[in-house]
Parts: C-alpha cells; structure tokens; sequence
C-alpha cells in the first residue's frame, strides 16, 4: 500500500517535469535553446572559476558569463520577461565591465 501511494507520488512528479519542459519549449523554441546555451556557457564559466578558485583567469571568465547573459538576455526579452531582462542586462554590463579590468584598458 505504502509502496503504491510513493509511486504514484513519485509517477505525478515526473509528470509535472515533463510538462514543466515541454511547456518551456513549446510556449518559444527559439528562447528556449537561447536559455539552453546560456545554461552552458553560465555552468562552464562557474566551473572554470570553481577549479582556478586561487588565481583564476578573469579573461577567459568574463567572456562565458557575458555570452551567457547575452543569450538569457534574448530569450528572457523574446518571453517578455521584464525582470529577468533588466537582470541579466545587468550581468552583461557588469561583465563587460569586469572583463576590460581584466584585461587592463580600465
């Protein structure tokens, strides 16, 4: 009984993420593998920053997170998605910023 009601719990929620997915890729397909690159390009800039934590590179981490934000930044305005935009629009600036410090023009 006990084993029936977690899988039937467990059944509802793997439905759900399905549809959680499928709706994100169905409502814009276009935003969507802009958020899916950005995801990439965001979790690879994180793992280079994580792995050189000591002495990390700035000039190759800033480019992954600004190309990150670059690409939410599209997807996030093609959903019409006001403040994740102003957000990541953010993120590009910053970044930006960051990475014309690291590389020593400012």
């Amino acid at each position: 009984m006990a084993l029936n009601l977690i899988n039937k719990i467990i059944e509802n929620h793997i439905k759900q993420i399905k549809l959680f997915w499928s709706s994100s890729y169905n409502s814009d397909k276009i935003a969507f593998y802009f958020e899916l690159f950005s995801f990439i390009l965001v979790i690879t800039g994180s793992i280079k920053l994580a792995i050189t934590a000591t002495n990390p590179d700035m000039r190759y981490i800033y480019p992954l997170y600004f190309l990150g934000s670059l690409t939410a930044l599209y997807a996030h305005y093609r959903r019409k998605l006001v403040w994740p935009t102003l957000l990541v629009g953010h993120f590009c600036i910053i970044n930006i910023y960051g990475w014309l410090v690291a590389i020593k023009i400012l």
